[in-house]
């Protein structure tokens, strides 16, 4: 697998030698490009900010420390573009997007929040590199003070916007944004017991139950948390208008601290195999992904060792869209990640725009064969399949690490456990299924994914009790290397400035 840097001048549509690599492989099933984007006037101090795809094209905008604005990056030419759409104030020490989200229904809008400054920002494109200068200002609309600082922007699924954001320790939560005033009310508050003071992503799944990514309290090293409010209870909270906002306790604390969850900057969310899968980015620049299920994560992509002394961090990352992005599925969707790297004295000394995408399935599988497999299992207990993947000629195909998924083809009951693997030297073995609710018999289906390729299995058997029949074989893993948690990144120390102090944060804690 091929994985091309290119460096583009952050005004100027010319490619030019490669410089920084910052992912060297991925989950099985997807391939990364990156592209260089590095400031081409050091010293710089604003690193790279937030990314959102336009949803009415297929290019990205994302925050150009170089030259302090907001610009596009097209994904035909893989260059920035010349024009800058809008060139980003300086409320607090440097010009610095945190984040930024596009309306879906408004596709000309374009939101966005600034470090150190307690204002929401709303754009209005007249064309892909050009604000509509009828609308606020000049092309945009800024918020009154708020009164906190925002963090994350994010619109759930009936295209109401969220921002989550925290003042000094008196105030962290979530606000509803009214999308034509730009005034805030909130809907949860964070700053409660088992809470926290600093503020972290929000994110949506299909149904449109929020989470809310929980960093330590300001100064602690425990782990990241997740809490979850229901629909019911955030449309309840948006109600009332302010006036009962929700706490930690109302939610389901879907991960605790015993989890040992890395802290990540940003995340998103999105569906595979009907099940709800967090992205997020650890402190080095890995991109994690986690079943919130189950609450285990798996690593998506490591990040390659830093240069030298510098320091490689994660700064944005964002779906393309709700398309499928199962691995080995072959579908046009992305995700985008924005990674930098800094020296010892906090000068940026690179920056890249990352796109993941998925890969199609082996072309050189034919066959799918069932090599191990229980005849009878119990309602509730794990139990065993090893798929193996076969050419024309029926040999085992070793070179190809083809994604195998399983469903319950007929039957009752609910299949859990894991129910994806990539294939490892020509064989996914699912080790952990387990049936619930299940009666009688069921006949599971192994499909490779992005193809057509499909085997059964025979009948098996349910029974009651605790006890399942499984196969022989017990050797063999597959799937994604299970990441190793960490602890909330040190805190830097006294900066030399309050200028770099200013800069440097994964989290807002303020």
């Amino acid at each position: 697998m091929k994985y091309f840097v290119l460096l583009a001048a952050c005004a100027v549509a010319s490619a030019l030698s490669a410089q920084v690599t910052y992912y060297t492989g991925t989950a099985g099933g997807y391939a990364v490009n990156e592209y260089d984007v590095t400031p081409l006037a050091p010293p710089q101090f604003g690193v790279p900010g937030g990314v959102a795809w336009d949803p009415s094209g297929s290019d990205v905008y994302y925050f150009d420390q170089d030259s302090a604005a907001i610009r596009r990056f097209d994904t035909n030419t893989n260059t920035p573009a010349a024009t800058a759409l809008y060139l980003v104030p300086n409320p607090g020490f440097l010009a610095y997007v945190d984040d930024m989200e596009f309306d879906e229904a408004v596709t000309t809008d374009l939101y966005f929040v600034e470090s150190g400054g307690p204002y929401i920002y709303k754009l209005r494109r007249s064309g892909v590199d050009a604000l509509d200068t009828s609308f606020g200002t000049g092309g945009v609309q800024t918020s009154s003070i708020l009164g906190v600082y925002p963090y994350d922007l994010e619109f759930d699924p009936f295209s109401r916007l969220f921002v989550s954001g925290s003042n000094i320790g008196t105030s962290c939560g979530v606000w509803i944004v009214d999308q034509a005033t730009l005034a805030v009310t909130p809907v949860v508050d964070l700053l409660t017991s088992a809470g926290s003071n600093s503020s972290g992503p929000v994110v949506f799944d299909a149904a449109g139950n929020m989470y809310c990514l929980l960093p330590p309290t300001f100064g602690s090293p425990t782990p990241m948390r997740v809490v979850r409010f229901s629909k019911a209870l955030v449309d309840a909270a948006v109600a009332s208008a302010g006036t009962s906002p929700l706490t930690v306790a109302d939610g389901t604390m879907i991960i605790d601290g015993t989890a040992n969850f890395p802290n990540g900057g940003r995340a998103a969310l999105h569906t595979e195999f009907g099940k709800n899968i967090l992205y997020f980015t650890a402190n080095d620049g890995s991109v994690l992904r986690s079943d919130l299920a189950t609450g285990a994560f798996t690593v998506f992509a490591q990040a390659a060792p830093p240069s030298g002394t510098d320091t490689n961090a994660p700064a944005a990352i964002a779906f393309q869209s709700g398309g499928d992005f199962r691995p080995f599925s072959g579908d046009n969707n992305q995700l985008c990640t924005f990674m930098y790297s800094t020296d010892t004295n906090f000068t940026v000394t690179g920056s890249s725009i990352c796109f993941f995408n998925t890969t199609s399935a082996p072309a050189s599988v034919n066959s799918l064969e069932i090599t191990d497999a229980p005849t009878s299992v119990s309602n509730g207990s794990s139990f065993r399949f090893e798929i193996e993947l076969r050419d024309a000629s029926n040999a085992l195909v070793t070179g190809d690490d083809g994604g195998v998924s399983v469903q319950v083809l007929s039957g009752s009951g609910t299949l859990g456990g894991t129910t994806f693997h990539a294939s490892t030297y020509g064989a996914a073995v699912f080790d952990d299924l387990q049936l619930n609710g299940a009666n009688g018999s069921v006949i599971l289906r192994f499909s490779l994914v992005g193809s057509g390729v499909v085997v059964d299995s025979q009948v098996v058997t349910v029974t009651g009790g605790s006890g399942g029949s499984s196969g022989s074989k017990n050797d063999g893993s597959s799937g994604c290397t299970t990441g190793a948690g960490s602890g909330w990144l040190a805190l830097l120390g006294l900066l030399a400035t309050a200028l770099v102090a200013a800069r440097l944060r994964r989290v807002r804690s303020l």
